[in-house]
């Protein structure tokens, strides 16, 4: 992953830094950076709910240092119920089809005003369009996939995007307890900071042999091994504080961004991004830090009750299957506990009842109840009621209920989702810069030029329209108003035709095409649609100033007279 290359063609440069002469230009600043990287993260090492929740919840996610961290042996002992994974599995995937569905369109960019027109809308939408093939041929929808399920399980997802050195688009998810990141005043994250390890042949293609430091120069110079050696590495992206709003240089760019080397405290990289690289979604707000609260801390009571639940029942199982024997001391070794075995007792053993089953008096199905109860309280957390909209129910509905059905379900969740989309503006606002820069939109008309405040000309920042189903059932409201507008509207034109003269319908039309999600290339350039209309006009002018012509048949006319009062 390469966030930013000193190519010419890269979107963001970087100035690179000599090894040699850091520990004099780093000094207090590098110290300075440590203690604010160890201020940040400190407040997320104090925090044990992810590490809880992974052992529960996301038993594969990554740790800290990037391994997988599988649980425990004290911890694979307590699971032993898998319901809150499956549900956290579900609820994730169920992002994906809802809100970033691959094989549909799931947002299109919109013009920021109505001063462009219609030439500006079309001019979004064919970018929007371009967009949606960009993401499909990148990893976007790998890495979104695994930034949703740290959303879901652990209330906190964040990606990283940038340029491949072939010229796509790069994502990378970012696992939860690797980063630390700061809000600011207006609640948005611009401040981030990050650790991670590159093995000794990354960093080197990554930075280059000589911005190094003297470790991993050892190790690549010589004979070590640069594909199992680890070196750690710290990246802060923040806003830049001084810089000239006139220069395109990395070093006046809105955003600051240093690559940090632990092991030989040196500065290996400077650079600058024109947007903020990183998303931070939340599932839920926190309070007024910059993390997320996860639905499993909502239930965790219940996904730890179920673990205990699990082994009782699980005891009963084992007791039912082989019970308990209640036996006399000189019996011990004689019972014969085989299918089809014998046991030969004495009159006192069986005056006794001895042997016989002992302490098997549990309540099996009581036991079934309340684990019911709380895994339904889990799949309640996890919004599974929401994605199993149609599992459950048997016979026939209308269109009417099924539409009613599905909108009561889904705006139970579109509290997160509008926090997404909340989130997500800055990551659009990113990838829609990256694409124009790396050439890939068509020339912008003047319709989307703006003026800045310091008197530059740039392409208006889009406006995101969501296209995805929890998108169009919530603003399946507008549409529907429209429609039963109209429908009233056409039996009150029966009594009063004027009232057409209220609606604009080339509007009416057009916004409703886009609300359905459907190509911009069916619609014609509002311009072609005024030119045919003009040449309509002219031609049926023409056709109404023109001389009638003689009917060649009028001097038969008297005959045809005469024929008609012979028959009368």
């Amino acid at each position: 992953m390469k966030p930013s290359t000193p190519s010419a063609s890269a979107p963001e440069q970087t100035i690179p830094v000599k090894a040699e002469s850091v520990e004099q230009e780093v000094g207090e600043d590098y110290q300075a950076r440590e203690r604010q990287r160890q201020g940040m993260i400190s407040t997320i090492l104090a925090e044990t709910w992810w590490d809880r929740l992974r052992d529960y919840v996301l038993p594969r996610r990554l740790n800290r240092e990037g391994e997988v961290s599988l649980p425990n042996r004290d911890a694979m002992d307590r699971m032993t119920d898998t319901t809150a994974v499956e549900a956290c599995q579900k609820l994730a995937s169920g992002h994906m089809s809802y809100i970033t569905p691959s094989h549909d369109v799931w947002f299109k960019w919109s013009a920021p005003d109505d001063r462009g027109g219609d030439e500006a809308e079309a001019w979004y939408n064919q970018c929007s369009e371009i967009a949606l093939k960009e993401l499909s041929v990148s990893n976007f929808y790998t890495e979104i996939h695994e930034c949703f399920l740290d959303r879901v399980a652990l209330g906190t997802g964040s990606l990283f995007t940038g340029t491949s050195s072939d010229g796509r688009l790069l994502f990378t998810n970012i696992p939860c307890g690797q980063f630390a990141c700061a809000e600011n005043a207006e609640g948005r994250v611009d401040t981030y900071v990050r650790e991670f390890t590159y093995t000794a042949h990354q960093a080197r293609s990554m930075f280059g042999v000589k911005a190094l430091g003297p470790k991993a120069r050892e190790i690549l110079e010589r004979g070590g091994n640069p594909y199992a050696t680890t070196l750690r590495f710290l990246h802060v992206v923040r806003p830049r504080t001084r810089r000239s709003r006139r220069r395109e240089q990395a070093s006046h760019m809105p955003f600051e961004s240093v690559y940090l080397s632990l092991d030989d405290q040196v500065i290996v990289e400077e650079g600058g991004y024109m947007e903020f690289p990183y998303l931070v979604t939340r599932f839920l707000k926190w309070g007024r830090g910059p993390y997320g609260l996860a639905p499993g801390r909502l239930v965790f009571p219940a996904i730890q009750q179920v673990q205990f639940l699990n082994r009782i029942l699980d005891t009963l199982g084992e007791v039912a299957a082989f019970p308990r024997i209640l036996e006399l001391a000189n019996q011990i070794g004689e019972v014969d506990l085989r299918a089809g075995g014998r046991t030969v007792i004495t009159p006192e053993a069986a005056s006794l009842h001895l042997p016989r089953e002992w302490a098997t008096q549990g309540r099996y199905d009581v036991g079934m109840d309340r684990l019911a109860q709380k895994q339904d309280a889990i799949r309640r957390a996890y919004y599974l009621p929401m994605l199993e909209l149609w599992s459950g129910h048997r016979g026939y509905m209308t269109a009417t209920e099924v539409m009613a059905r599905e909108n009561e379900r889904v705006l139970m969740f579109s509290p997160s989702f509008t926090l997404f989309v909340s989130d997500l503006y800055s990551t659009m606002t990113r990838i829609f810069s990256l694409l124009f820069r790396m050439g890939k939109f068509p020339r912008p008309p003047r319709a989307v030029l703006r003026v800045g405040r310091d008197g530059s000309v740039a392409v208006g920042e889009p406006r995101v329209v969501y296209q995805s189903k929890i998108a169009l059932v919530l603003r399946r409201l507008q549409s529907e108003g429209m429609d039963r507008s109209l429908q009233r509207l056409n039996m009150m034109m029966q009594a009063a035709p004027d009232l057409a003269d209220h609606v604009d319908w080339d509007h009416c039309f057009r916004l409703s095409a886009r609300v359905d999600g459907a190509p911009e290339s069916m619609l014609r350039p509002w311009a072609d649609v005024r030119a045919m209309r003009k040449e309509r006009a002219d031609l049926q002018q023409g056709a109404s100033l023109a001389p009638a012509e003689e009917d060649p048949y009028a001097s038969l006319n008297p005959l045809l007279d005469q024929l008609t009062a012979i028959q009368k």
